[in-house]
């Protein structure tokens, strides 16, 4: 298990780096004559890749990655599978059927829950990866029988804080305030790695000013990250967003559209703020978006300063 970690760790880095090259083309803030012009600057010299190793790459390749980043988002540049791909050899015949039996029983069940039931009960020894059984049911068009379109997802997490910020807004009940009753939007961006709470703040609209208002406070709070991950809304994609990040050297990266369940840790986190908080604070009692945003601030320093099992 700790191997596949390191292997899906390694590949992260690889489509990471790989991001970090085409980021200029992709934003549009490149300051070359041409993306073709690009290209060819940025493959003058060998690269160093992030295990060290030293490559020479050609524009063309440059350019491959930007389409298939334009396709399939930040998973299409991960490296890509054996050409042998669903071809099992470490899966017995006795495990192949009990995968097949795990998903009809259990369409959700993703690659490592099934892995984990086939070790515990015996039907492959711990040494084979999660990749085979992922690999199998990728193939097989196993992932869900309710949904064959599911995806089928793997863990992933950076390795320190500040790597990535994953970012979003969730819909909170109405308050009233003088004598008018208005929807209110919580945007909240929390850190993949340390889970914590970096910035978070209560408003009427959901729209890009007010999300850059909570990242520009993030930024001079907790620093610059390396990496914003946010969907397609237009609070998160659009052009000064864009210029915003270029200009302070992060990253952004956009979820494939309809895929909000990619932002794991942040859709987590609302689930916890509604157990944990709203549901527990009489809404009617609450006559003014200040002082509703003076209890998610007590709340958000609860978070942050109390013990996470998960991590």
């Amino acid at each position: 298990m700790e191997n596949q970690k390191q292997q899906l760790s390694n590949a992260a880095k690889i489509a990471q780096f790989r991001l970090a090259l085409i980021a200029p083309v992709i934003h549009g803030l490149f300051q070359d004559a041409s993306k073709n012009a690009y290209y060819r600057r940025i493959t003058q010299e060998p690269l160093t890749l992030p295990d060290g190793s030293v490559y020479q790459y050609s524009p063309k390749t440059i350019s491959k990655w930007v389409s298939l980043y334009q396709t399939g988002g930040i998973d299409a540049l991960m490296p890509k599978e054996r050409s042998d791909k669903g071809a099992t050899r470490v899966l017995p015949d006795t495990a192949i059927e009990e995968i097949y039996r795990l998903k009809e029983a259990f369409p959700r069940l993703n690659a490592t829950q099934i892995h984990k039931q086939l070790v515990e009960n015996s039907f492959i020894p711990a040494t084979v990866s999660v990749c085979a059984v992922q690999r199998f049911i990728r193939h097989n068009d196993l992932r869900s029988a309710r949904n064959p379109g599911m995806r089928d997802r793997k863990a992933f997490e950076e390795d320190s804080f500040g790597k990535m910020w994953q970012a979003d807004t969730c819909y909170l009940p109405h308050i009233t305030e003088d004598g008018k009753r208005r929807r209110v939007y919580c945007i909240m961006i929390i850190d993949d790695h340390s889970r914590l709470l970096v910035g978070g703040g209560l408003f009427y609209n959901d729209n890009a000013y007010n999300f850059q208002k909570v990242f520009k406070q993030a930024v001079a709070t907790y620093g610059i990250p390396l990496k914003l991950y946010v969907d397609n809304g237009c609070s998160y994609s659009n052009e000064q967003l864009s210029l915003i990040c270029g200009s302070i050297g992060t990253v952004l990266l956009h979820t494939k559209v309809r895929d909000g369940a990619s932002k794991a840790k942040i859709e987590r986190q609302w689930r916890s703020l509604k157990e944990q908080w709203l549901y527990t604070l009489d809404l009617d009692s609450i006559h003014s978006l200040e002082e509703f945003n003076r209890l998610l601030s007590s709340y958000i320093r609860s978070h942050n300063t109390s013990y996470h099992s998960g991590i």
